[in-house]
């Protein structure tokens, strides 16, 4: 699993930070870093479920222009420890934010703009919570894990079925299963990843690869996390809609980046935005992406992440309007 595609021209360094007793004995955090003379606030990213570090390799060059930038394997992905989690859906939560929270103190990083994608934006926020002294701007990138799961009383059978089987299974289980012909299946599957990277990776087979080598562990311990924080579909146990609202501290500043055709429901940018009337948060709708926003359209997504880039704490941002430039 080797972030190698030719056309990321700035330099980058790839290396494991080992966190000691966190998880599990000699937790280690796969790490790639770019840009680290830069005195700016650097920004460290966080994929989302089944994913890893090189889903960013559109966006890495652009946004480090200015700013050290850290990419991260949450622990039970990509390169990363196979940590054995807790089965607790809260336990679950602390565990990986206080596995950032060590990665951090290990690195030495006094404050960060975090972005987090999908899960990966579900675990930036409740990260923001318990540590928000180190955080200059939160950064949402189509996250999951806000709305409550729905009343299903009135839903077709079917569905309510389908839901339930989705509770239940590996998602990624079929992947393992497949053993050596795991990447012709990730080809098969998905198409719609592989064709998304085509502007930068001439040969396909590399993401393929890629994919098939993140989720083919015999301990898929991020999988199983994942799926203990479910709520009998793809809702989460705890969801973080209405805590982010209560107790995130007024003064970090939030920009949700959706999908303007993603699946993902969107609804808590604007609840957000509306219950911290003193404090800066901006909603972008990016065009022409899905859920996969930092590879559907690289081009708005990188130019967007760079403005609330300039957008920091430590500049005493108050009001929605307000925009702060850093040198």
């Amino acid at each position: 699993m080797t972030l190698h595609f030719s056309d990321v021209k700035a330099p980058f360094e790839r290396f494991s930070v080992p966190l000691g007793q966190c998880v599990d004995k000699d937790d280690e955090i796969w790490t790639l870093s770019m840009n680290t003379e830069s005195k700016n606030t650097p920004i460290v990213m966080v994929h989302g479920f089944a994913a890893g570090i090189a889903f960013w390799v559109m966006n890495l060059e652009e946004i480090s222009a200015n700013r050290p930038l850290y990419a991260i394997d949450l622990l039970g992905f990509g390169r990363s420890s196979r940590s054995n989690f807790s089965k607790d859906a809260e336990e679950i939560e602390h565990q990986y934010v206080d596995s950032i929270e060590r990665w951090r103190e290990i690195m030495q990083i006094p404050k960060m703009i975090l972005l987090g994608h999908s899960f990966g934006g579900f675990l930036s926020t409740s990260y923001a919570m318990k540590y928000p002294e180190r955080i200059e701007h939160l950064i949402l990138a189509d996250p999951w894990g806000f709305t409550e799961k729905p009343d299903l009383t009135n839903v077709a059978l079917w569905k309510r079925s389908l839901v339930k089987v989705f509770g239940k299974m590996a998602p990624l289980a079929i992947i393992r299963a497949a053993g050596p012909y795991g990447e012709w299946l990730v080809k098969k599957a998905r198409k719609d990843i592989l064709r998304k990277y085509e502007s930068i990776v001439q040969d396909q087979t590399v993401i393929a690869q890629y994919i098939h080598q993140c989720n083919s562990n015999r301990n898929p311990s991020g999988e199983e996390a994942f799926r203990n924080l479910l709520e009998g579909g793809p809702w989460a146990k705890l969801p973080i809609g209405e805590r982010m609202k209560e107790k995130l501290s007024e003064d970090i500043p939030v920009t949700f980046l959706y999908g303007a055709i993603s699946w993902m429901n969107n609804t808590y940018g604007t609840i957000i935005e509306e219950a911290r009337p003193n404090s800066y948060t901006h909603i972008e709708s990016i065009q022409f992406a899905g859920h996969h926003v930092y590879s559907d359209n690289a081009l708005d997504f990188n130019q967007f992440v760079n403005e609330a880039c300039l957008v920091l704490k430590s500049e005493r941002v108050i009001g929605s309007t307000q925009e702060n430039v850093e040198l």
